[in-house]
């Protein structure tokens, strides 16, 4: 009877605030093997011909696009191949892209590779279903013009072959949108992928670095969407279709961060020690899954909207300009929220403290302890920025309102320049 009094007592404050949170995610197939099934996965929904997009390397270096068109092939399914996805996708390759893609009819388009490849066909897909005379035009303001998408798009069929980005499984596209570098994400549920292919065996062929830094960016999605500001505090929207792409933490989310933290906790290190370990593969590639849906529902925070500027102005991969201010970030919310992140702590394997705040505490050695492991860099100086970028990188930050909106925190100028401060170094 307590249970149910508590639950009726906050009734006369539903008006006032959000009580409704929504789960979007991607069919999927998970297993090793997944990938033999596309092509009767494809039949099933009707396709005949498809645009298959990914990069150079994996198209000249593995087998792994070869063998999609087989198994494509073999239905009968005619396949037309664009491999100009750049590892950091700016706006430039990607009207390469729709230029190359504008020539010919499809029905699907094949996403192969990782974040960058999947990001780059959910853009594609959506200019050329609905052709703008700008690529800026769909991009949110202040950075573009705002233009709301119509509706929706062709199916699109991811198959990872990195554990991290989750982008076969969100609603979102990040790529570069200046010359300066600047990163940005469109985020709406058009370009939610149709169907995952999360196939380990896709995997295998990851090099040592990038396998820590993609499975670095998956453990920043899970960390940040369990953090993120609680669906429950926002203002009740006026209609459902206007609450946001990125509602906040919530039952599932947190649910699944927690599995996704833990896994990686444990396979991350075999799989980055022996690419070949095919279990740890198979486990990366559920977390990344897990993490994606975390991410894509609750949203990432404060490292990833610095991450965006700071893959703009170094060399380093996604996954390491993330997780670099990971421990600046757990230390500040430690403070705020210590029983998430004294889980946090639990889940990567520092659960030896009776004391909550002393757990939480522990999240942030647990961090930089897997981050060692994996041989980071030890902090933004290795990566070429200097204490006297730190205020310029603070106002680049807060151009990233889609995503310091979901912070626990008020991420103002001085809080971004404090984590950056602090991750100027990290041991």
């Amino acid at each position: 009877m307590l249970r149910w009094s508590l639950l009726i007592l906050p009734i006369p404050e539903v008006s006032q605030i959000d009580t409704v949170f929504t789960v979007r995610l991607t069919q999927a197939k998970i297993g090793v093997g997944a990938t033999k099934e596309l092509g009767h996965d494809l039949i099933s929904k009707k396709i005949s011909k498809a645009l298959l997009i990914c990069g150079k390397n994996i198209y000249e270096k593995t087998e792994i696009i070869k063998d999609v068109i087989k198994v494509v092939e073999s239905e009968g399914i005619e396949v037309n191949v664009w491999n100009g996805v750049e590892p950091e996708p700016t706006l430039r390759s990607i009207e390469d892209g729709i230029e190359y893609a504008s020539g010919f009819k499809f029905d699907a388009i094949i996403a192969v590779g990782g974040g960058s490849s999947i990001d780059t066909a959910k853009l594609i897909n959506l200019y050329t279903t609905y052709p703008t005379s700008s690529i800026l035009d769909y991009i949110p303001q202040p950075v573009g013009n705002g233009k709301q998408i119509p509706g929706a798009l062709k199916p699109l069929i991811a198959v990872p072959t990195t554990s991290g980005s989750g982008s076969e499984t969100t609603p979102t596209a990040v790529f570069t949108v200046s010359e300066s570098g600047l990163k940005f994400g469109l985020s709406h549920e058009s370009l939610l992928p149709s169907l995952a292919i999360v196939d380990p065996l896709n995997t295998l062929t990851m090099p040592q670095s990038t396998t820590a830094s993609t499975g670095l960016d998956a453990l920043m999605h899970a960390i940040e969407a369990y953090t993120s500001k609680p669906y429950n505090v926002r203002p009740r929207p006026s209609r459902g279709d206007l609450r946001p792409v990125y509602v906040g933490s919530n039952p599932v989310t947190d649910n699944l961060a927690e599995k996704s933290i833990e896994l990686i906790g444990k396979y991350l290190k075999r799989a980055y020690h022996n690419g070949q370990d095919l279990e740890a593969r198979s486990a990366m590639s559920l977390a990344s899954y897990l993490a994606g849906v975390a991410l894509g529902n609750a949203g990432t925070h404060i490292s990833h909207a610095i991450s965006l500027v700071l893959g703009g102005i170094t060399d380093a991969p996604h996954g390491v300009c993330v997780a670099i201010t990971a421990p600046a970030l757990l230390e500040i919310l430690a403070e705020v929220m210590p029983e998430k992140l004294a889980k946090i702590a639990e889940l990567l394997g520092y659960d030896d403290e009776i004391s909550i705040k002393r757990r939480a505490n522990k999240s942030v050695e647990a961090v930089k302890d897997l981050l060692s492991a994996l041989d980071f860099p030890n902090g933004l100086l290795e990566l070429g920025i200097k204490e006297s970028d730190i205020a310029l990188i603070a106002e680049k930050t807060l151009l990233m309102k889609r995503l310091l909106n979901q912070s626990p925190v008020d991420a103002n100028k001085k809080l971004i320049e404090r984590i950056l401060q602090k991750s100027l170094r990290l041991w």
